[in-house]
């Protein structure tokens, strides 16, 4: 009997072996210890300790910088001005509005004034298209200017003005010299589009004829824009001069065809006071002689109006 309780015991034990699982048994979870400190403690302690600081260190630097007389404007010298050429420096400065009084208790503080406020006073000015104002610490100011450019005179009311691209008049500096025709009509548009198109209608007949015309000896002294659909140009060359009707497109193959033509006009013994070169394949002459006027004729054929 003790042989066989011996066996089955041993088998026993094989069986339990062979049973055991070959994973590692999951260890017991050890407890996390948390934070004595609370969120809402650690909260203040940030506010006080980062936040408190900080602020009162900007609150004193801002109070510092508004009320230093190291920030002050207070001389001419403080403001510099850039890209002036028509305006005066005097006058970027009386737009600017700022007293500079030499004190720097009656100064302005470059950090007091609102830039875009004296941004707009300068932009005021005619002769000014843009401006900008930059501070330069510890007390200076750099204001740069982009001034209008002209391209003719305008007789707007009876004044001869200059006009820029967008129609603005301008008045003639004294330290400028400009070469433009002279030119009409600008005064009877009421809306600033219109001025600005009939502009832009001049614009493109300079670009396209002013090689041209002065290669052929002439030159354009006047403008009429009134109507919108007709450009006329007093051209002038020596002691002639012929008011010629461009329309409102084909410029410079209009002029040549004038110059093309010219002679065959002066053959007849007609000086021509008008020219209509509006027409396909044609010239309309309005002439002037010695002894009569001369009415219209067509200096060649053609088969009607562009």
């Amino acid at each position: 009997m003790d042989m066989v309780e011996q066996d089955t015991l041993a088998l026993q034990d094989d069986l339990d072996s062979e049973g055991e699982s070959p994973y590692l048994r999951r260890e017991k979870s050890l407890p996390v210890r948390r934070s004595r400190v609370s969120r809402r403690l650690r909260l203040a302690l940030f506010v006080m300790g980062v936040l408190l600081p900080v602020g009162l260190a900007g609150y004193g630097l801002a109070t510092f910088a508004l009320n230093s007389p190291i920030f002050v404007l207070n001389s001419p010298d403080d403001i510099v001005v850039e890209g002036n050429h028509f305006v005066s420096r005097e006058e970027v400065l009386g737009a600017l509005g700022v007293p500079l009084t030499g004190s720097s208790k009656a100064g302005t503080n470059v950090f007091r004034m609102s830039l875009e406020a004296r941004q707009r006073g300068v932009e005021a000015l005619p002769w000014v298209r843009a401006a900008s104002l930059t501070r330069i610490l510890p007390h200076g100011l750099l204001v740069h200017v982009t001034e209008r450019t002209p391209i003719a005179y305008a007789n707007v009311g009876g004044h001869v003005s200059m006009v820029d691209e967008e129609g603005t008049l301008l008045e003639k500096p004294d330290n400028g010299a400009f070469d433009f025709p002279l030119l009409f009509g600008l005064d009877n548009l009421a809306s600033p589009d219109d001025r600005r198109a009939r502009l832009a209608l001049y614009t493109e007949f300079m670009n396209q004829l002013q090689t041209e015309v002065p290669k052929a000896g002439w030159m354009v002294s006047e403008i009429y824009l009134a109507d919108a659909e007709d450009l006329k140009a007093l051209l002038i060359s020596g002691r002639q001069t012929v008011e010629v009707h461009f329309g409102q497109k084909d410029f410079l193959e209009r002029f040549r065809n004038f110059l093309a033509l010219l002679p065959e006009i002066e053959k007849s013994g007609a000086q021509p006071a008008s020219v209509d070169l509006r027409y396909r394949n044609q010239i309309v002459v309005n002439g002037r002689t010695s002894g009569s006027d001369s009415g219209p004729a067509a200096a060649s054929s053609g088969d009607g109006k562009e």
